[in-house]
């Protein structure tokens, strides 16, 4: 009974392995284009984000046709900082109402866009199609999200409004997608991939009159956002 065992499981991991893709590493470079809350306009509860870049560099491990995969990305996405500006200063109208401003005040306002690294991990199915390879994967870990901060100044006379934004946070994420694998007869090949990323983020939001000298807070609040965006990306393949 014990030899039969051991032959059965031999067997099976004969059968697994005899079939196995290639184990690969990869660079990949793409576009994010954000979806959801965080690509709308809205303070406090939106991102204003817009289409950006990635870069990624993994690692693949198979066991047959399944396998782990693992790797960093690092991710930028612009930032609509017209529509920002627009809304933070009608918002700093709004909380202080009885502040006259000119309409030749000084204005000045500075930002930065949207970043974020993520670790990922998790295992990747591959199936093998003619001379490509079909790959579905599901992955989790941590994501560090710097999200933008900004600086606005409005100065009519003695009266001054400000608002600024700070702060990053580490939170967890997941990715799902989807790729396609081809591998030339010699280690290297291409790797085109779609994946959806999800995490979210939370930062400092101040708001500030001061009139002359005095400065007076009224607002300091942590908000709360979403980060979501589908990712297309090309990468070069090494099998070994």
């Amino acid at each position: 009974m014990k030899i039969f065992i051991g032959l059965f499981f031999a067997g099976l991991l004969m059968s697994v392995t005899g079939f196995a893709q290639d184990d690969y590493l990869d660079m990949k470079f793409g576009i994010g284009v954000p979806v959801g809350k965080f690509s709308d306009n809205g303070l406090e509860t939106n991102g204003y984000a817009g289409s950006g870049f990635m870069m990624s560099f993994e690692g693949t491990y198979f066991l047959g046709r399944i396998g782990f995969t693992g790797g960093l990305t690092y991710g930028m996405n612009f930032l609509d900082d017209v529509t920002l500006q627009d809304d933070i200063t009608a918002h700093l109208k709004e909380l202080f109402p009885d502040v006259e401003i000119s309409p030749d005040a000084l204005v000045q306002f500075v930002t930065t866009p949207w970043s974020n690294v993520n670790a990922l991990v998790g295992p990747v199915l591959s199936l093998p199609v003619s001379v490509i390879y079909l790959e579905m994967r599901a992955m989790g870990g941590m994501s560090f999200v710097m999200p933008p901060t900004w600086k606005m100044d409005i100065e009519s006379g003695e009266n001054k409004l400000h608002s600024m934004s700070s702060g990053q946070s580490v939170k967890l994420a997941y990715l799902v997608g989807a790729g396609i694998a081809y591998n030339s007869s010699g280690n290297y090949g291409l790797r085109l991939g779609v994946d959806y990323v999800g995490t979210k983020t939370s930062f400092g939001v101040n708001y500030v009159y001061e009139e002359g000298i005095t400065e007076k807070p009224y607002q300091e609040k942590s908000v709360e956002i979403p980060v979501n965006m589908f990712q297309t990306t090309l990468g070069i393949t090494y099998t070994f």
